[in-house]
């Protein structure tokens, strides 16, 4: 157990060293409610915005928008996406 505890120690160090030119991001990430893995949303998504079109488009992709299906006047109960807890 150790070793793992140690291997783990190790990892994070290498994370946050690679993070370092990164440091603005990672401090606005963490600013937002629910997020505590700021390192897996630039490891995914990248520091590189332009690659989205909209703020709407990056959270569709991050499966974290919000759906409106309604039909005839009815609005149909939809689950979010499943996504991995970032």
């Amino acid at each position: 157990m150790s070793y793992l505890e140690k291997a783990i120690e190790e990892l994070e160090k290498q994370i946050d060293q690679l993070l370092s030119p990164y440091r603005k991001e990672v401090e606005l990430l963490d600013g937002i409610p629910g997020v505590n893995k700021s390192h897996t949303f630039i490891a995914e998504m990248g520091v590189d915005m332009s690659v989205f079109k909209s703020a709407k488009h990056l959270a569709s992709w991050a499966g974290v928008s919000p759906g409106n299906y309604e039909s005839a006047g009815k609005k149909k109960r939809v689950k979010p996406h499943k996504v991995t807890k970032l």
